[in-house]
């Protein structure tokens, strides 16, 4: 990818930097902090401007800056976001507007290795600037707050929903199909399966565990059925998949499910597995997959399902679930280094 540390790409970059700095206002109890903190994000929004406008006047776009760019713009409003939930922004708002932009930015940076850069369009420019502006109502309380943030949710479905029709025009049925769509779905359903068990509402999170793990099994049969199988598919699922698991084990070790000790002895290797596939992927282009992985995922569902019913030999496979995931990593970290 073209890098040049120019104008636009330092403005991008130190905009990137200060988000930090706008998190840490809001959580200081300092007088006026939402005032001041609705001054920095503005400072920073307007940033986004500044470097758009340096690049087309010195004509220095490039595909570094056409990739960082959006990313930095998702990073600052899904912070603020996250960080303003209850505070004027209701959860399932901050949930929708972050599912798509986690979407579209694991799409940007799946399209990495074949040079495929799509840039933002007129209607995912619109939804930042909307976007913005909802913040900084909502960190002001000004009127009409709710129905602005309302309305900068339904841009953003509309531009995500546009940004998936240019997608599958550059690329065919190889991105938006219907396997990946149900598993965009399992994917977003972690998100509620999470809320319900951190409020204790353990049938329902058994519930959207069924679905969860259902079309685990639909996906794979629909891309068979409609020969849609690609590598893009196999790596959403696999992604999908040891991020319900990744996320559960987070959840669980916060509610003494599991020990911290087992739950950091679970959590690293996970981490290298992630950075094995990753380093695979971007030097071969290829998905790095073996069976041994299909194995411990289906090791690791039965774990979650004995300890969420709290069945009697619930640790028995949490140990088998330990085992099976260091056979991975070793497995993992021997075939990448046979290539």
């Amino acid at each position: 990818m073209q890098f040049k540390f120019n104008i636009p790409n330092k403005i991008t970059l130190i905009r990137v930097s200060l988000i930090p700095l706008f998190a840490i206002i809001l959580l200081l109890d300092i007088p006026y902090k939402n005032l001041l903190a609705a001054f920095v994000f503005g400072m920073l929004s307007i940033s986004d401007f500044l470097d758009g406008y340096f690049a087309r006047k010195k004509k220095q776009i490039t595909d570094f800056g056409k990739l960082i760019d959006p990313i930095a713009d998702k990073l600052l409003i899904s912070t603020a976001l996250i960080f303003l939930i209850g505070e004027g922004v209701e959860l399932w708002m901050a949930v929708t507007i972050i599912a798509r932009e986690v979407i579209v930015t694991a799409i940007r940076i799946y399209l990495l290795p074949y040079k495929l850069v799509v840039p933002a369009s007129v209607f995912g420019k619109a939804k930042t600037v909307v976007q913005s502006i909802a913040i900084i109502f909502v960190l002001l309380n000004l009127p009409f707050s709710w129905h602005v943030m309302v309305a900068a949710v339904l841009l953003t479905v509309i531009s995500g929903i546009e940004y998936l029709f240019r997608i599958r025009k550059l690329t065919g049925n190889k991105i938006v199909n219907l396997p990946n769509l149900i598993t965009l779905t399992r994917l977003l359903l972690i998100i509620p399966f999470v809320y319900y068990f951190v409020n204790s509402q353990i049938n329902l999170s058994l519930i959207i565990f069924a679905l969860i793990t259902l079309g685990d099994k639909l996906d794979g049969i629909s891309a068979r059925l409609m020969e849609q199988i690609t590598d893009l598919g196999s790596f959403f699922d696999s992604f999908t998949d040891w991020t319900f698991i990744f996320v559960t084990l987070i959840i669980f070790i916060q509610a003494n499910y599991i020990s911290v000790i087992i739950g950091i002895l679970l959590i690293i290797p996970f981490i290298l597995n992630g950075i094995i596939k990753s380093y695979y992927f971007k030097k071969y282009k290829k998905i790095l997959t073996l069976t041994i992985s299909k194995v411990a995922v289906g090791m690791g569902y039965i774990t979650i399902l004995a300890l969420l019913i709290n069945f009697v030999y619930k640790n028995l496979f949490l140990w088998g679930s330990l085992l099976m995931v260091w056979i991975t990593f070793l497995n993992f970290a021997i075939k990448s280094r046979k290539h």
